[in-house]
């Protein structure tokens, strides 16, 4: 699309920026899994999960802005600003089936945007994997961090999650970058607290950490109220970053999952 500018030349749209990243194509995939980041991290955080998977399914990253190849743009602090970015360049690559997959703050925005996207008409995802995160509409077990000043933000962040690597935080400039987003982030999640229930047409599993003591199986039990269908808990030796030693597992359960999915896609269809 182009406009005419004061001087009467014709001059492009800039396109929004991507808010998704494909490691490498996959032309026979019959099926979409979307990778939600948490907090303050970006699509690199499933680098290596489009080689793990199987070749019928293709994994797409999130990428949110502020950071990486989006880092020139301003972090979003709100769940409706995100959704509302998100949600036009989403809508078109749901012509084949789909899952999302989200950790942490990312399991919150897979199932806000599930529901937003059930909400706008578009395909319903077929399965939702939401990891090491409670529901919004339940309490956080830890009070509000985004107020403090950055050094204590900092320290509060690694004390609870034990998220940033210590090269970075040995990195003034380095960090100095990469704190807007998780502020960002953390903010969001803070103000999305006591949201209400959505309930979705579409299958959960909730996963976490054995030895999350953030996100214990009670509060990962709380996925199950969001669905309709059928819901299943799945725990993995570890703690809040458990994908990161159980990555191969992980996926091979996801695959597993989203197999069995699509052969009771086909059992419907041929009935």
């Amino acid at each position: 699309m182009s406009i005419q500018n004061m001087s009467g030349q014709r001059t492009e749209t800039p396109r929004p920026a991507s808010w998704f990243f494909k490691p490498a194509p996959k032309p026979n995939a019959s099926m979409r899994l979307f990778c939600f980041p948490c907090a303050g991290y970006g699509a690199a955080m499933y680098r290596n999960w489009q080689a793990q998977g199987p070749d019928w399914l293709e994994v797409i990253a999130v990428q949110p802005p502020g950071r990486a190849n989006r880092l020139r743009e301003a972090p979003l602090d709100n769940f409706d600003e995100l959704i509302a970015s998100i949600l036009p360049q989403i809508s078109e690559l749901t012509d084949l089936p789909y899952a999302f997959f989200g950790h942490s703050m990312g399991a919150v925005f897979a199932a806000e945007l599930a529901s937003a996207m059930v909400q706008s008409g578009l395909p319903a995802p077929i399965h939702l994997f939401l990891s090491a995160r409670q529901p919004p509409n339940l309490p956080s077990p830890v009070g509000p961090l985004s107020h403090l000043e950055d050094d204590a933000f900092v320290q509060e962040v690694n004390q609870r999650y034990g998220a940033i690597p210590r090269e970075i935080i040995e990195a003034p400039e380095v960090l100095e970058l990469l704190l807007p987003a998780l502020r960002a982030d953390i903010r969001a999640l803070e103000r999305i607290q006591n949201r209400q229930v959505r309930i979705l047409p579409s299958s959960i599993t909730a996963l976490g950490g054995t030895n999350d003591r953030l996100v214990p199986q009670p509060l990962l039990q709380g996925w199950e109220s969001w669905t309709d269908q059928v819901f299943e808990l799945r725990m993995f030796d570890g703690g809040h970053f458990y994908l990161d030693d159980q990555r191969a597992a992980l996926i091979l359960h996801i695959s597993e999952t989203l197999e069995a999915k699509s052969r009771e896609g086909r059992k419907r269809t041929e009935a």
